[in-house]
C-alpha cells in the first residue's frame, strides 16, 4: 500500500507539472502533451482507486472487529466476573478468603450497655423497677478459628473457636469501667430462678446457701464496678462447710460455665470473664463451597452432632444457614440471610427491607428479629411449655444456657408492650435497637452490621426467700450487647475495585459497539460513494478548427484524432487568447 501511495503522489505531482506547462504554453490541445496527460491520468486513477479500496476495506473490518468485541464484553464479562467470585469465595486452604474467614485481621465492635438499678430499696418493697442505661462500654473483639481440619471428600472444614475482648477507652465515651453500678447479682438471681423452675420445694435450701456462700447479703442487688460485673468478676466463696453451701457449690462447680478460679475453692463470676480468651469446647463443621459456591459456610455439625437435641421438634434443632461469618455471594432481594448462632442455640433469618448505600457502595438492607413463638406454629417448639410461650421478640433461652435468661431486642423494642410497662427507664427505638445489616449482594460482603440482643430475668415475690419476699412481678432488663462492624476503607476499596472494573468494561463495551457501528457505517458510505468515483471524470474532446488569426498558426489534427482532457479541471481562461 505504501508503494501505491507513493505512485499516487508522483502522479499528482506529474499532473500538476504538466498542467502548469500547458497553461503557460497555451498548448492544451497539442498532441504530445495530450497523450502524456492522458497516460498520467490513467496512472492516477488506478493508484487512487487502489488506495481508497484498501482504506475502506480496513475501515470496515476494523469496525466489525470492534462491534464483535463489544458484544463479547457485553455477554461474556458478567459471566467471567461471577465465575471468579464463585471461585474466590471457596474456603480452599491457602486462599485469601480462607485466611480472612479464619482469622479476620480487624476487630469487631463489641458494645455492652448495663442497666443500673436506681431504686433498689423500693423494689424490695414491691415498687416498679427503675433502670438507667450506662454505656457503651466499648471492646475490640477478635474472633479466631483454629485447628482447622479439611475433608476433601466431604468438601468440609472443621474448626475450634475463640473470642477475645480488649477494652477500648477511646470509644467508650468517657467510661472507664470503674463506674459504680447497682446491679442484680446474676448468680444469686439465676440460682433462685432455676430452683423455682425445677425444684420449687428446695428454695429454702438455696436461701441458706446464699447466706453461706455470699456472706449473708442484705439484697440481691450488689454495688460493684462495671468492669467487675462484666469481666473481672465478683467473689464466690466455696470454702464453706455447711450442708446447703457445700451442696450448692458442688453443683456450681459441675454446672456453672463462667466461674474463674481465684484460689482454692474460691471463684470469680462475671458476665464475660469466663469466655474471654478461652476456647469454645465445641467444634464446628461447615461446607467449604468448593463444589457448590452456594454451600459456603453452611453448618453441618456442631459439637460432633448433625443437629441440636434440646428442642422438642426436629426443625427447631436443625442447623439452618451459615456460621454467620461468611455467606454465599450473588444473592438478591428475594433471598434471606440465614445463620446459625450456637450461643443462642437456634438459627435466625434476616429479611430484605430496602436498597441502601454505605460508603459509596450500593447495598441491600436486611433486618432480623426473634420471631413470635406465641403465634408462629414453626416457632412453638422454642416455648418452655405450650402454655408459657413468650410473645413477639422474646425468646426463652433457659434450655440453651441452663440459666433462666429471657432474650429480647434492646429496650424491649418491637414487643407487645406488656413487659415494657413493668419497668421505667426503657426507651426503644428502631435505629439503636434493631438487628440490621447492609450487604453488597454480588460479593456477599457485610459493609455494615449490628447484631443486638438484650438479656433479662424475671423477678417475682418469693415467700420463702427473704431477699425477694416482697418483690414486684417484672421482666428485669440486665444488659444488652451489640456486636457490629463497619468495614474500613481498606476492605471497602477492594469491593469498590470490582465495580470500578465493571464500570470501565461497561463503558468499553458501548464504546466498542458504537465505534464499530460508526466505522462500519462510514466504510459503507465511502464504498457506495466511491463505487463510480474511483474513475476520474474524463471526457473525450475532439479539437475544432477555429477561425481568426490564431487558427492559422495552429497545426491541424489528423483525421479521427481525439485528446483526453479533464473537463472540470481546466480553467475557462485557457480557451481564450
Amino acid at each position: 500500500m505504501v508503494t501505491k501511495r507513493r505512485a499516487y503522489d508522483v502522479a499528482v505531482r506529474e499532473v500538476r507539472r504538466m498542467y502548469d506547462i500547458l497553461k503557460r504554453s497555451k498548448l492544451l490541445n497539442a498532441v504530445p502533451y495530450g497523450k502524456a496527460f492522458d497516460n498520467v491520468l490513467r496512472t492516477l486513477e488506478e493508484c487512487k482507486k487502489s488506495v481508497k479500496m484498501v482504506s475502506v476495506k480496513k475501515l470496515g473490518i476494523g469496525g466489525g472487529v470492534m462491534f464483535v468485541f463489544g458484544i463479547l464484553l457485553w455477554c461474556g464479562f458478567p459471566g467471567l466476573i461471577k465465575s471468579q467470585i464463585k471461585k474466590a469465595i471457596a474456603l480452599k486452604p491457602g486462599s485469601e478468603i480462607r485466611e480472612m474467614w479464619s482469622n479476620f485481621p480487624l476487630p469487631l465492635d463489641f458494645k455492652v450497655y448495663l442497666f443500673n438499678i436506681t431504686n433498689a430499696d423500693e423494689i424490695k418493697e414491691g415498687q416498679k423497677p427503675k433502670v438507667q442505661e450506662v454505656g457503651p462500654f466499648f471492646y475490640d473483639e477478635y474472633k479466631v478459628k483454629f485447628d482447622l481440619v479439611d475433608r476433601e471428600d466431604e468438601d468440609t472444614v472443621e474448626y475450634s473457636m475463640r473470642s477475645t475482648w480488649f477494652f477500648n477507652p477511646k470509644k467508650s465515651n468517657g467510661l472507664t469501667g470503674e463506674e459504680i453500678m447497682v446491679f442484680p447479682h446474676l448468680m444469686i438471681l439465676g440460682m433462685v430462678g432455676a430452683t423455682l423452675r425445677d425444684k420449687p420445694a428446695a428454695i429454702g435450701v438455696v436461701g441458706k446457701a446464699v447466706d453461706s456462700i455470699f456472706h449473708k447479703p442484705d439484697s440481691i442487688f450488689v454495688t460493684a464496678k462495671a468492669k467487675d460485673i462484666l469481666f473481672d468478676g465478683l467473689p464466690v466463696d466455696c470454702t464453706v462447710k455447711d450442708f446447703a453451701g457445700s451442696a450448692v457449690c458442688s453443683l456450681l462447680k459441675s454446672e456453672a460455665k463462667d466461674l474463674v478460679p481465684d484460689g482454692e475453692d474460691r471463684y470469680k463470676f462475671s458476665v464475660f470473664g469466663g469466655k474471654n480468651g478461652t476456647n469454645v469446647p465445641q467444634r464446628m463443621k461447615v461446607l467449604r463451597g468448593v463444589k457448590n459456591f452456594k454451600d459456603v459456610g453452611r453448618v453441618l455439625e456442631f459439637d460432633g452432632k448433625p443437629a441440636l437435641d434440646i428442642w422438642p421438634e426436629d426443625h427447631c434443632n436443625e442447623y439452618n444457614g451459615t456460621d454467620s461469618t461468611i455467606f454465599a455471594p450473588l444473592f438478591g432481594p428475594d433471598d434471606d440471610i440465614v445463620s446459625f448462632g450456637y450461643e443462642i442455640c437456634r438459627s435466625l433469618s434476616a429479611h430484605y427491607r430496602h436498597r441502601s448505600k454505605v460508603k459509596g457502595i450500593n447495598t441491600l438492607h436486611y433486618t432480623a428479629d426473634l420471631g413470635d413463638m406465641s403465634t408462629n406454629p414453626r416457632e412453638k417448639c422454642f416455648c418452655p411449655t405450650p402454655d408459657t410461650c413468650m410473645t413477639r421478640n422474646f425468646y426463652d433461652m433457659t434450655k440453651c444456657l441452663g440459666v433462666p435468661i429471657i432474650g429480647s431486642l434492646p429496650h424491649f423494642y418491637d414487643t407487645d408492650g406488656k413487659y415494657l410497662q413493668m419497668v421505667d427507664g426503657l426507651h426503644p427505638n428502631q435505629e439503636d435497637h434493631e438487628i440490621d445489616m447492609d450487604f453488597e449482594p454480588m460479593t456477599a460482603t457485610p459493609i455494615k452490621a449490628h447484631k443486638r440482643l438484650q438479656f433479662n430475668m424475671f423477678i417475682q415475690p418469693i415467700a420463702k426467700f427473704k431477699l425477694m419476699k416482697n418483690f414486684p412481678e417484672a421482666l428485669l432488663p440486665l444488659f444488652w450487647v451489640e456486636e457490629g462492624i463497619l468495614l474500613d476503607d481498606q476492605f471497602v476499596n477492594k469491593v469498590k475495585m470490582i465495580f470500578k472494573v465493571m464500570t470501565v468494561v461497561n463503558f468499553l463495551k458501548w464504546l466498542l459497539m458504537l465505534g464499530g457501528i460508526a466505522m462500519g457505517g462510514t466504510a459503507g458510505y465511502f464504498h457506495y460513494k466511491n463505487r463510480d468515483s474511483g474513475k476520474l471524470d474524463v471526457t473525450k474532446v475532439t479539437p475544432k478548427s477555429n477561425s481568426g488569426q490564431e487558427n492559422k498558426n495552429e497545426k491541424n489534427w489528423p483525421p479521427g484524432m481525439n485528446i483526453s482532457t479533464i473537463q472540470a479541471s481546466v480553467p475557462s481562461s485557457l480557451d481564450k487568447n
